[in-house]
């Protein structure tokens, strides 16, 4: 009997990725969908790799019965993420399938979708996505949902990650009650909301793009029947919260930029109290040389590990390195 890779349709698009990248997938069976679950098929021989290569996800291995592919079975499509029932399209996926095609792998997959996107390029001051409607419905908003926690994603005009879900929680996990927290570059507020859900804490998040700041407050609102916490939302830029906020009293601060984290690490030590935490993401090719980096920029505070979070590229990946302020 084969076996598949069970994984919430949130994650479909990241495991079948990763398990493309491992040559893992069964080209001569079809992906399918169960309730909420996405079930992909995979090489048994190569079982050990899939769940390395899957370590960041919730999924299971399990006994399924996929057809076949016929001639006329959509293809599988490149890396895609799923915001509701909006799908993220790269543009590099045009380059080797028509739109047509594109189209119909997706739906085939997610047959509730109601709107299909390409993203692109990021522009601006806020490095937003640059959508172009490819299918569907002209949409302003999608809604997303991560641990029972729901999301309204205003599309194009705020950062918003739905590959981070699964880092969202884990960082929340990891926070303490009664903990004062900083988030510097809050987005719509993924972290704030999964820290302020598990733990009585006080979040501050801060994100410099108005329309982010605003879905902040309006996600807060759509999910405080479900906080424990505080959510204190903020619109400055990043290097002005010295400024505005007490010096050296939050227990953690996240930065997650990966692209000019770093570039804040002046401003680090002086929110964090002694002891405290620091979740730095950071874009990197070789994360060991990297540390060499963190360790010259931020004197004051020892690694204490790392964990890759996202494959940027085949090189490259998003990593997330944990210091303590001495």
């Amino acid at each position: 009997m084969p076996l598949c890779v069970s994984v919430d349709k949130g994650a479909a698009s990241i495991a079948l990725s990763t398990l493309k990248r491992i040559k893992a997938l069964r080209s001569d069976l079809r992906v399918t969908r169960q309730g909420s679950r996405v079930l992909i098929p995979v090489d048994e021989s190569k079982l050990d790799e899939v769940e390395e290569a899957l370590g960041g996800l919730e999924f299971a291995v399990v006994d399924c019965h996929p057809p076949l592919v016929s001639k006329t079975a959509p293809p599988t499509i490149p890396a895609y993420d799923l915001v509701g029932d909006v799908a993220l399209v790269r543009s590099r996926a045009l380059e080797s399938l028509g739109e047509d095609e594109v189209v119909s792998a997706l739906t085939s997959i997610h047959p509730r979708l109601r709107s299909i996107y390409v993203v692109e390029e990021t522009t601006g001051e806020y490095r937003v996505p640059s959508l172009r409607l490819l299918w569907g419905e002209n949409r302003g908003y999608a809604e997303a949902r991560e641990y029972g926690l729901v999301f309204r994603v205003p599309l194009g005009r705020a950062y918003y990650n739905p590959r981070l879900a699964e880092e969202h929680h884990r960082v929340a996990e990891s926070v303490e009650d009664g903990e004062v927290v900083l988030d510097m570059f809050s987005g719509i507020g993924g972290f704030a909301l999964h820290i302020a859900s598990l733990r009585d804490a006080f979040v501050v998040a801060n994100d410099k793009n108005p329309e982010a700041y605003k879905h902040i407050i309006v996600n807060v609102r759509l999910n405080y029947k479900k906080l424990k916490g505080v959510v204190y939302p903020l619109n400055y830029d990043a290097a002005d919260l010295v400024n505005v906020l007490e010096r050296e009293v939050f227990d953690r601060v996240i930065a997650n930029l990966p692209t000019r984290s770093l570039d804040f690490a002046p401003f680090y030590g002086r929110l964090l109290r002694s002891g405290g935490v620091l979740h730095l993401y950071i874009l990197s090719h070789d994360i060991l040389t990297t540390y060499d980096v963190v360790r010259e920029k931020l004197a004051d505070f020892s690694i204490e590990g790392h964990r890759l979070v996202l494959e940027h590229s085949p090189r490259t990946g998003v990593f997330r390195v944990d210091l303590v302020k001495r």
